[in-house]
């Protein structure tokens, strides 16, 4: 029988060849790839009305999960010497004569909800954070410092979480995943349990203008067979089957399963350098201190921009570095200045989020610690590396402080050292599985955790590092 010209397709009573797929997309890498790059004009026409129908709930909405940034201070920071380590009971250890902090009558200040910091000005971490982060943003904000011992001077610790993140979904609409160091993953610190793909390094603030463009993410993120299947896939469409493709009914399918992908190249170029700068938001502009004539190199406008995107969903997760954190010169000046820049980094992206109305997650890490020789002095000199750290973990929501079970994952003995008996104590990988089951947790999406993380935490194990309520 013959068919009925109605139930022909369109390109095929056009006389031309069945248009490209979404499987020929998947084949030809551009759908796992697609957060990574963006195409011409003409390739937003190809999927035709064969296209799967996506719908908002088959797709990895980039706003629907937590934003996440970590900053690597590399060199072995005095992590815990700003916010003071307790014991089990949840109480002073014995001595911090060690730490630099003295006796257990060191002053702490509460914050965060009830997290223990140096106080009276000694944490200059805090102080930075609060000189950058105004006391409505402290007051959305809760904490959680993750007890663990690290290797000195070296980027082999598995503190990374940015590949865990981007396989459970987060994914930039515009952007990749990113990072200012030309490492696997943008910083000076290795992959935990799951490898990330390979990040946009931001050097400078071209190397996001210049990452806006076809040629440029052909060149980059596609591996040899890939660039000849998208090449084979482009040569076979004519120009008349690009026009006819473009008549063809359900625009806001084909528009979907786009959106669903990341290809917004349209939308991008439409906006201009503005898609990216966050010198476009004058709220942004003034927590970074940054202006039309900042310079390209200027740290604040890499961190303001890798940071802006990153909270609006137009990148993926961000990985900060910041260099000169092997301080122990004999001296607590050094120590004392980046502790502070550091405190400003973090505040700034806290403030950020609040300006923006976001909620973000922002890990800080670094490889190793410092030691003073035992003294009674609360500003006692730092004079040695030392391996007995903290990792910091901020969430901020505007919502309001997230609730928390505790501020504290592990604890620190009367050695003035992590427990290496608790689950996390000395293992950097575990602490970034740990992590990433709080920002599982955080997003009411455990499912995440079991699909990406696996067994690398057990039920028990979760029950003792999950803080978010």
């Amino acid at each position: 029988m013959a068919k009925n010209k109605k139930d022909i397709p369109m390109w095929a009573q056009s006389g031309h060849k069945k248009p490209v797929s979404r499987r020929d997309f998947l084949s030809a890498g551009m759908i796992p790839f697609a957060a990574h790059m963006f195409v011409p004009n003409w390739m937003s026409l190809v999927l035709g009305n064969s296209a799967h129908a996506a719908t908002a709930a088959e797709c990895p909405i980039p706003n629907s999960l937590i934003p996440f940034v970590t900053v690597n201070l590399s060199g072995g920071a005095a992590m815990a010497a700003n916010y003071v380590p307790q014991n089990a009971a949840r109480q002073p250890i014995s001595t911090y004569n060690k730490l630099g902090l003295g006796n257990n009558q060191v002053p702490i200040e509460r914050t965060f909800g009830n997290a223990p910091f140096a106080g009276n000005g000694i944490s200059k971490f805090l102080t930075g954070l609060k000189a950058r982060a105004s006391t409505t943003t402290i007051s959305k904000t809760a904490f959680i410092a993750f007890c663990v011992d690290s290797q000195n001077d070296t980027n082999a610790n598995k503190f990374d979480v940015s590949g865990a993140i981007t396989k459970a979904g987060l994914v930039g609409s515009n952007l990749p995943n990113m990072g200012n160091r030309n490492t696997r993953t943008g910083m000076n610190q290795s992959s935990g349990f799951a490898a990330p793909p390979a990040p946009l390094v931001v050097n400078n603030y071209t190397s996001l203008l210049t990452s806006i463009g076809y040629s440029s993410s052909l060149n980059t993120s596609l591996n040899a067979s890939q660039k000849g299947s998208l090449v084979k896939l482009m040569s076979n469409l004519t120009e008349s089957q690009t026009r006819k493709i473009a008549s063809i009914q359900g625009g806001e399918t084909v528009k979907t399963v786009l959106d669903c992908a990341g290809i917004k190249n349209i939308d991008v170029l439409a906006k201009g350098n503005s898609a990216v700068d966050p010198r476009s938001s004058a709220s942004v502009a003034s927590v970074w201190g940054i202006n039309a004539n900042t310079a390209n190199n200027n740290r604040e406008l890499l961190f303001g921009a890798m940071v802006y995107n990153t909270l609006l969903g137009q990148a993926g997760s961000s990985n900060l570095e910041i260099g000169g954190y092997d301080y122990h010169n004999n001296t607590r000046t050094a120590g004392d200045a980046k502790d502070l820049d550091a405190g400003n980094e973090v505040g700034r992206i806290l403030e950020t989020a609040n300006v923006l109305g976001k909620p973000v997650m922002v890990l800080v890490v670094s490889d190793g610690s410092v030691y003073s020789d035992p003294s009674e002095d609360r500003a006692a000199p730092w004079v040695g590396d030392r391996g007995h750290g903290i990792a910091y973990l901020f969430y901020y929501d505007p919502a309001g402080r997230p609730a928390t079970s505790d501020y504290q994952v592990g604890h620190f003995n009367n050695n003035q050292a992590s427990d290496p008996t608790f689950v996390t104590g000395s293992n950097p990988e575990l602490v970034a599985a740990a992590v990433f089951a709080n920002w599982c947790q955080a997003n009411k999406r455990m499912d995440l955790f079991d699909r990406v993380g696996g067994r690398i935490l057990d039920t028990n194990q979760l029950s003792q590092v999950i803080k978010v309520a």
